[in-house]
């Protein structure tokens, strides 16, 4: 019976503590990248030259976007722009799953350990899984609470290749063309 019981856990760790597959947006253009940000909240903005630029967004047009810096507001026309990126949270809910899974595995575990195989094992197992995954997920959450990373929210779309390629070929005592066709 003990071996169906750690077998168990085992699962459902396995189940709870597997990582959620989470939608990351990133804009490809200024008008999508309205779906993601509002006016008020902080970006950072990299031109094509590298160079970058914080502050809050004033407004946000299809071809263009007014930031408010310490110096006043600049707008910035989205042909200009390389990426954006934004400082956002680490979602709670990873945090929640990772230690529940874990505090619930450490308890039950451990409870199987100390107790043995003895009659009665099954429910205190149960109960220290439950209340040893309760503060897992209280400490999962706590300390993704504290984690912020830069997330890319707006990227420039790579230039598309010209259907027509002509390039020149000289070298070792030779001349010519190289000419490609991309359809």
């Amino acid at each position: 019976m003990g071996g169906r019981i750690v077998t168990c856990l085992a699962v459902g760790i396995v189940l709870v503590a597997a990582p959620a597959a989470e939608a990351q947006g990133v804009a490809y253009t200024f008008t999508e990248l309205r779906l993601l940000v509002r006016p008020g909240e902080t970006i950072s903005v990299v031109d094509a030259a590298g160079r970058e630029m914080t502050g809050r967004i004033v407004e946000l047009w299809p071809s263009k976007l007014a930031l408010r810096r310490a110096a006043g507001t600049h707008e910035v026309l989205e042909r200009d722009v390389q990426t954006i990126w934004q400082r956002r949270g680490d979602s709670l809910r990873n945090g929640a799953l990772w230690g529940l899974g874990s505090g619930a595995a450490l308890g039950g575990l451990a409870a199987l350990a100390m107790l043995g195989g003895h009659e009665g094992t099954t429910g205190w197992a149960a109960i220290l899984a439950a209340f040893y995954g309760g503060i897992g997920a209280g400490i999962g959450v706590g300390v993704d609470a504290l984690v912020q990373s830069r997330q890319v929210i707006y990227a420039r779309p790579a230039a598309e290749a010209a259907p027509l390629g002509v390039a020149p070929i000289v070298g070792g005592g030779r001349a010519g063309v190289a000419v490609s066709f991309r359809f």
